[in-house]
């Protein structure tokens, strides 16, 4: 392309790379290095560069392998009068990237980094790769930790800059952990992308290096490529989609499958490698085992019989003793490739995916985030599994050097009450669930006791994955605080929280269905016996109870706790989206003029009864953290995470107005919604929901961003969001009849099905 002079930014360990490349002369470039005392983020390691960047410059990453045209991309650039044009590229799961969305004329409308699948608006995603007017460097300081994605775009974006997208098909892979790096490899040797090798071909796909030593016996199946110089042994295997580098000796009978092998390494007699990376300088003994995703630094020597399982990482310059069985990262590992919170909290099959190690180790990577002396609260369900859990949780917590409160057998609103008013730093509650024991869930708070927000838990899972925990020395590990008479204060809070003596007056008969979360009804029937209720528990035949009994209302707890499921006086059920409206009317009859928040599935029934009582409506993303973070310290906070304090302070205002459940009922407005769960491999939403978004942008209907797509019909609307747990899209609608609101749901099924089905054609 013409480019001869280059800048390489550099911060970590910047003399390995200028060691290796030099002044470029070898490769006829001319280099200069750029090196970051402290990290300046991405568009300010280029702004590092000063006078170097005085004409229209290209930016790659270093960590990816491409072989697009930067020519084309350099004319488009050009032909656009871009002051920044982003090379892009449509990927399955884009949610390791910076979506980019442009318009008809290629220009950048919205940038969203690293999105959850609520987010995910389109599968085009930033390769890394800009060409840019030195211009577009002059939007901010230099020395100032600045990005690319984060930072300058949206800000030449605020600025009416233009910028635009150039979209490619051409190959590009973000190197960014193991699993990338190994089908970087596979790719090359694929043919998929344009690289040559040295060595020559057969016709087996087989690169052959210099000076090989291959004894008879030995098997080589193609694609596969051997480095200069080495050596292998009678009876060893080397399988598809492996590179062995130079100076390698494969013992006898040794195995390597869909594995990268650097240079100067020595596999023992019968040792086998599978789908692994290993780095220079490696030594095996015999009869070595290393299995998918594992990754061996420099210089490591593994012994006789010894084992490295699955997603291992082991820092260069260590020994592994003889028959040891490697099961987690020695020392420092890579980056994640996976995710372990869902919608709300952790969750798991007990001694499988959370052992009480496994567990041990997630609670050390939640002291890390926390940092030493930090106070946390720590509860668990009544099953033994969560008692077996808890004390390995503890342990880990301790060992990061945190201050640990065991608050016994407890609820999920316990705990977040728990945090709040004994000003603890965080809170951890872990429960199997009654239907399923051997599935257990972990609940994690901050301060406020809300769950935690993504950047939280992000950053656990990278230090989860990497083993990045401090050790404190054994001087600074805490005692364990019992305490046991938490859940006294809380009844007590509920108690003063509600005029309970206007509940006493009227006697109520509440039918309990005692079928759920043992803590909870406990709490429950004690909080009902003080407010002066008749309790009826049903075991069994509960449609019958409903229907038969005589109760002035039913209920039933999750499994959580979190929320509760009413029955009015006639043994009829309440829909979870009316009795949201209950809680709300109650709430703003006693707070007028005030606030509340709805997540943005809900229906347009909130707007009328914020507008009847001059109230503002803020509706949130659809998870649990960005509700409660709009909500937090306010009494709505309870009403909406604590079955509980429903129930009382439904109790209270029927008594108060002298109304029954049923009636309040009839007090909200009609509304027609539907929900539609629709089967979509993860690798096809962000193509589903870019394809919907340029299909309805083309429309009269009015499209909105903030989750998933909303597109406002003028009978309703529906909104398409992909869900962050399972492969699936959710379809919300709303109408003004019953009628509409499932044709509207059917149509974007439909829709969504009929993308789904291109997509595949196309492939």
């Amino acid at each position: 392309y013409g480019i001869t002079d280059i800048g390489v930014t550099l911060q970590y360990l910047p003399e390995q790379i200028q060691d290796f490349f030099q002044d470029g002369s070898d490769y006829g470039v001319h280099l200069s290095y750029f090196i970051e005392e402290s990290p300046l983020g991405t568009a300010g390691s280029v702004k590092n560069a000063g006078g170097f960047l005085d004409e229209p410059f290209v930016v790659i990453s270093g960590d990816a392998l491409t072989d697009i045209d930067l020519g084309r991309a350099i004319q488009f650039h050009k032909e656009k009068g871009s002051i920044a044009t982003l090379v892009l590229k449509r990927v399955k799961v884009p949610l390791e990237f910076g979506v980019v969305i442009t318009d008809e004329s290629d220009s950048v409308t919205r940038f969203l980094e690293k999105p959850n699948w609520g987010e995910v608006f389109s599968d085009t995603v930033n390769t890394g790769i800009y060409i840019m007017d030195p211009k577009a460097l002059n939007f901010f300081d230099a020395g100032k930790k600045f990005d690319f994605s984060c930072d300058l775009f949206p800000l030449l974006l605020k600025n009416r800059q233009r910028m635009y997208g150039y979209i490619t098909n051409e190959y590009w892979c973000d190197i960014g952990d193991c699993q990338t790096y190994l089908s970087a490899h596979y790719d090359m040797l694929n043919g998929r992308v344009h690289q040559h090798f040295d060595g020559q071909k057969t016709n087996d796909n087989i690169w052959l290096g210099k000076g090989l030593k291959i004894a008879k016996g030995a098997k080589l199946e193609g694609p596969c490529l051997i480095g200069d110089y080495c050596s292998i042994e009678k009876d060893a295997y080397i399988g598809p989609y492996s590179v062995i580098g130079e100076n390698c000796h494969i013992g006898e009978g040794a195995s390597v499958k869909r594995s990268i092998l650097w240079n100067h390494i020595v596999l023992g007699d019968g040792t086998a490698v599978r789908g692994a990376a290993i780095c220079s300088k490696v030594g095996t003994g015999r009869r070595v085992s290393l299995y998918e995703g594992a990754v061996i630094g420099d210089g490591c020597q593994l012994k006789e019989g010894s084992s490295v399982k699955p997603q291992v990482r082991i820092w260069p310059g260590k020994t592994i003793e003889e028959g040891n069985i490697v099961q987690s990262n020695v020392v420092w590992g890579t980056r994640a490739n996976r995710t372990l919170f869902g919608k709300d909290g952790i969750h798991g099959s007990v001694n499988t995916e959370w052992s009480p190690y496994a567990t041990a180790k997630l609670g050390a990577a939640f002291g890390a985030f926390l940092c030493p002396k930090k106070k946390i609260a720590v509860s668990c369900g009544n099953h033994p599994v969560s008692g077996m859990l808890k004390y390995s949780l503890v342990s880990g917590l301790l060992s990061a050097g945190l201050e640990v409160f065991d608050l016994g057998q407890l609820t999920k609103p316990v705990l977040r009450y728990s945090v709040r008013h004994l000003a603890l730093d965080a809170g951890i509650h872990l429960f199997a669930a009654p239907e399923d024991p051997g599935d257990v869930r972990f609940c994690f708070t901050d301060s406020h006791g809300c769950n935690l927000l993504p950047s939280a838990e992000r950053k656990i899972e990278s230090l989860y994955i990497r083993d990045d925990f401090q050790r404190p020395d054994p001087e600074s590990i805490k005692r364990v605080h019992i305490l046991s008479d938490v859940p006294v204060f809380y009844m007590r809070s509920l108690m003063d929280s509600v005029d309970a003596e206007k509940i006493r007056e009227r006697n109520y008969k509440i039918l309990v269905f005692a079928n759920g979360n043992r803590l909870g009804n406990n709490i429950l029937y004690r909080v009902l016996k003080e407010s002066g209720c008749h309790i009826q528990s049903c075991f069994n035949n509960p449609e019958q109870e409903r229907k038969q009994g005589d109760f002035d209302l039913g209920c039933q707890m999750s499994t959580d706790c979190e929320a509760i499921t009413l029955f009015d006086e006639m043994g009829n059920s309440v829909d979870p989206e009316i009795q949201r409206a209950i809680v709300s009317l109650i709430y703003l009859r006693d707070k007028p003029d005030g606030k509340i928040a709805v997540p943005c599935t809900s229906p347009g029934i909130f707007d009328q009864l914020a507008e009847q009582y001059s109230c503002t409506v803020v509706r949130t993303k659809s998870s649990k953290q960005a509700l409660m973070a709009e909500i937090y310290g306010t009494p709505l906070f309870p009403l909406y995470f604590d079955g509980t304090a429903v129930l009382l302070k439904l109790l209270e205002w029927m008594a108060r107005e002298d109304v029954t459940l049923s009636q309040l009922v009839r007090e909200i407005p009609e509304f027609h919604v539907r929900e539609k769960e629709i089967p979509c491999p993860w690798a096809q939403k962000g193509t589903v929901m870019r394809t919907l978004m340029e299909e309805e942008g083309k429309g009269d209907q009015s499209v909105e961003m903030f989750e998933g797509i909303r597109i406002n019909h003028e009978k309703g609307w529906a909104l398409i969001l992909p869900d962050s747990e399972e492969p699936v899209c959710r379809v919300f609608t709303e109408g003004v009849s019953e009628e509409y609101a499932e044709e509207l749901a059917g149509f974007y099924e439909e829709k969504v099905k009929k993308i789904q089905s291109r997509e595949r054609g196309s492939v």
